[in-house]
């Protein structure tokens, strides 16, 4: 009977002991990345923002808002604005900023990499 190498080499492992850590370094730096991040956009850069918007207004042509000349589907998606935040973070703002906060963690990561390769 022949036996292939992945099998054998599977079964060697099979015996062997893991240590799974929950508290890793790359756990850290992700998740306090985007703690920082989703901190940042949610009391610093939301207001800032909100504001901007409120300044320029909704674009227009004419004169008047897409949706109030005439283009239904000009209007905002309710359900991706409503929220329960006293300040209006939204899943939209919560996406974006963890999306940022985890680029942000994988380029430390990558920098602290190539810093110890030099």
């Amino acid at each position: 009977m022949m036996r292939s190498r992945v099998a054998k080499q599977t079964r060697a492992r099979r015996g062997a002991k893991t240590v799974v850590r929950a508290y890793d370094d790359v756990n850290l730096v992700i998740s306090g990345a985007n703690a920082l991040c989703l901190a940042l956009g949610r009391f610093v850069f939301l207001p800032y923002q909100r504001a901007q918007v409120e300044r320029v207004g909704m674009p227009t042509q004419n004169g008047k808002t897409h949706f109030a000349a005439g283009d239904s589907r000009a209007e905002e998606a309710s359900f991706a604005m409503a929220t329960r935040d006293p300040a209006g973070f939204t899943i939209v703002d919560l996406l974006a900023w963890g999306s940022i906060g985890h680029a942000v963690g994988f380029l430390a990561l990558a920098s602290q990499s190539a810093q110890s390769m030099l």
